[in-house]
């Protein structure tokens, strides 16, 4: 190997700039701790590692009393807020089906959707939140959208204090669906008609989670179909999602159980969505038909008009 000529020569003093400021030596011995008792390198290992223990926990010691002065200026309390444990529903609330505990605050609910994609299910969903919250609904239009908006598609109401959940629709030309955001700084955007349904029916209901795994998975497996062969199939998809809904509802009257549940809202957007509502399946048009009648569907029925 060819020879590279040294960068220092070791023999020869190197002299620091006097002209500059000092910096403190970050592997100096802290207050307190000696540089003799930071060293092991003449003890046996026990004692040397005993040595460092003690060096750890008199570290330690002194970032407990820094934090206790902390704590006193800034008169931290020992417990979180009342505001901070209310969010998360309890045990006794879960097992009884009681609706999400939000707390003091106002949730803020921004879904923004394209007009030629309307996402009939939040109306429905609205409808089911109003049962269980003080709920205000609001819609605008982005700059994005030319053509003309219903936007009193929910109650009139005024101000933000009287409510639990604020739901604003944002008319906007969006690419892969209706978005929902809950807070920007702590999730990321939800995307797709049926996630915001999951997100909601969760909001409505978290119990839901653990009483019957069986039927949640059901629920969900017909939430994917409605999304992938309803609204983003094409027109065999379609026909197939038809059919299997059709023997399904050969067995019920509804989807999932024998209630009305998350999958018929999303499956009704769907159909709807796709204008399959004029040739349906027997048992489809029956179900249907029963969906339209059901009092939740009506605020989405004017949308539809």
């Amino acid at each position: 190997m060819y020879t590279v000529k040294p960068y220092y020569d070791a023999d020869v003093t190197i002299s620091v700039p006097s002209n500059m400021y000092r910096l403190q030596n970050v592997h100096q011995a802290e207050k307190g701790v000696s540089v003799k008792d930071c060293s092991t390198d003449d003890l046996d290992p026990v004692t040397a590692l005993e040595r460092r223990q003690e060096v750890i926990l008199q570290r330690l010691e002194g970032l407990k009393n820094v934090l206790q002065g902390l704590k006193s200026r800034y008169k931290s309390p020992d417990t979180p807020s009342a505001s901070v444990t209310s969010k998360a529903p309890s045990a006794s609330k879960r097992a009884a089906g009681k609706p999400m505990d939000l707390g003091d605050g106002v949730l803020d609910l921004v879904v923004n959707a394209d007009p030629d994609q309307v996402p009939f299910s939040l109306f429905v969903m609205f409808k089911l939140l109003q049962e269980k919250f003080r709920v205000r609904g609001v819609t605008h239009v982005h700059s994005s959208v030319t053509s003309k908006c219903a936007t009193n598609l929910f109650p009139p109401s005024d101000g933000r204090c009287d409510y639990q959940i604020i739901l604003t629709l944002i008319w906007k030309k969006v690419s892969n669906g209706p978005e929902l955001m809950v807070n920007p700084l702590r999730q990321s955007v939800i995307q797709g008609e049926v996630n915001i349904v999951r997100y909601l029916r969760r909001l409505l209901d978290p119990s839901a989670e653990t009483e019957d795994p069986v039927t949640l998975a059901t629920c969900d497996e017909l939430l994917d179909l409605v999304q992938s062969r309803l609204i983003d199939g094409n027109n065999k998809e379609r026909d197939a999602a038809l059919r299997t809904l059709n023997a399904r509802l050969g067995r019920s009257s509804w989807l999932v159980g024998d209630s009305l549940s998350s999958a018929d809202i999303a499956a009704w957007s769907g159909i709807n969505q796709s204008k399959l509502s004029s040739d349906l399946p027997v048992n489809v048009k029956k179900w249907f038909k029963a969906c339209d009648n059901n009092a939740m569907f009506q605020s989405a029925r004017r949308v539809l008009l």
